[in-house]
């Protein structure tokens, strides 16, 4: 039986963290040995542990030499055949360890971000010399890599995010809410980059062709309090409806006419996009990372320039006037996540990439 061991320095939960969560239990089905060692406090870690997956606590401290002690502790106790960390922290402790560790385990790093590497000789060692694979979730982010950073390009593998769609099956999910309005809806952390402000200054441009329209905001994050006072200064109370963090994803979306994910920054191929269009719903998202890889402008969805309100808004009520749109963008977003960016497709990569460093 391998073993695998995913490092994660993050405490927060996002489309990363969400990511290591699935792709864990997919393994595990497939026979493989999984562990997970992240902050004791760390969401990952009590979301983990829920799913029967089993958790090592690790505090990642790059310039500790306690910290990659511990670590090498851990590896030759577990004895893995790969390791595949996620952030910078955990990253540096876990390469280091497993170059020192005698068990030699294989390295890959994944890198889920769009936010550009340095070309500084650090970047490169965690990137591009240490590592034995490194793991891309977009197109344009490997393609950064090679042509901007000069990485090895016979190491660098696009394994896009899975999304499950026996759980994101509009034929089968029933609605979270009902309501015979206009449903608009943004899925995500509440980050600044998410660009929550800039759906939000659409909202009172939509409300002028669609006054019975309501707006819907799923997640939690650092941002709440900055939107809920820009709601506040907006006027729109009676207007969105911040649902907070919620699990029934696939129910909240069924609800939904319309998903927005106006992002300006850092995104790969973000979960919630995808979700959407396994929903069979019609996306409006700005043009950042490696969103048009899958929101294919005027076939899954419409694509918007970053931070741009008014065109944001002129798409949403472009979509409300012609309902034909979103019933062709639908079905074709669901077809192109089936093609290509299924759970079982990205676990069948993985699995590939496993048996090819290891020789299997």
């Amino acid at each position: 039986m391998l073993t695998i061991l995913h490092t994660e320095a993050s405490l927060g939960w996002g489309g990363q963290e969400i990511r290591i969560l699935h792709e864990s239990l997919g393994m595990i089905k497939r026979g493989y040995k999984v562990l997970v060692a992240s902050p004791g406090e760390s969401t990952i870690s009590k979301k983990a542990k829920e799913a029967g997956i089993n958790v090592s606590p690790v505090y990642f401290q790059k310039r500790n030499p306690t910290s990659i002690l511990k670590m090498v502790s851990l590896l030759n106790r577990e004895k893995f055949n790969i390791i595949n960390t996620h952030s910078s922290s955990d990253s540096w402790v876990a390469t280091i360890a497993a170059k020192i560790s005698p068990n030699k385990p294989k390295i890959i790093r994944t890198r889920h971000l769009s936010t550009p590497i340095s070309n500084s000789f650090l970047s490169r060692l965690i990137y591009d010399i240490l590592p034995d694979a490194l793991v891309t979730t977009g197109e344009s982010i490997r393609e950064r890599m090679i042509n901007y950073n000069r990485f090895d390009a016979s190491k660098i593998y696009l394994i896009p995010t899975g999304i499950d769609l026996k759980q994101f099956d509009p034929a089968r999910v029933r609605r979270a809410f009902y309501t015979d309005c206009f449903s608009v809806g943004m899925v995500g952390v509440l980050r600044s980059w998410k660009g929550h402000r800039y759906f939000l200054e659409a909202i009172p441009i939509i409300l002028k062709q669609i006054p019975d329209a309501y707006f819907y905001i799923v997640g939690d994050g650092p941002q709440r309090e900055n939107i809920t006072n820009l709601i506040k200064k907006l006027n729109l109370q009676e207007k969105v409806v911040l649902l907070g963090h919620r699990e029934d994803i696939p129910e909240i979306m069924a609800s939904l006419d319309v998903i927005v994910h106006p992002s300006y920054a850092n995104e790969g191929v973000p979960q919630s996009i995808l979700q959407a269009m396994a929903m069979e719903k019609p996306v409006v998202a700005s043009d950042a990372g490696s969103i048009k890889e899958v929101v294919i402008n005027k076939e899954t969805g419409f694509l918007t320039k970053p931070k741009n309100p008014e065109q944001l808004a002129e798409k949403v009520i472009e979509l409300y006037k012609h309902p034909e749109y979103k019933k062709e963008f639908g079905k074709k977003g669901r077809k192109l996540v089936g093609e290509n960016y299924s759970l079982e497709d990205m676990l069948d990569k993985i699995e590939s990439l496993y048996k090819k460093l290891l020789n299997h």
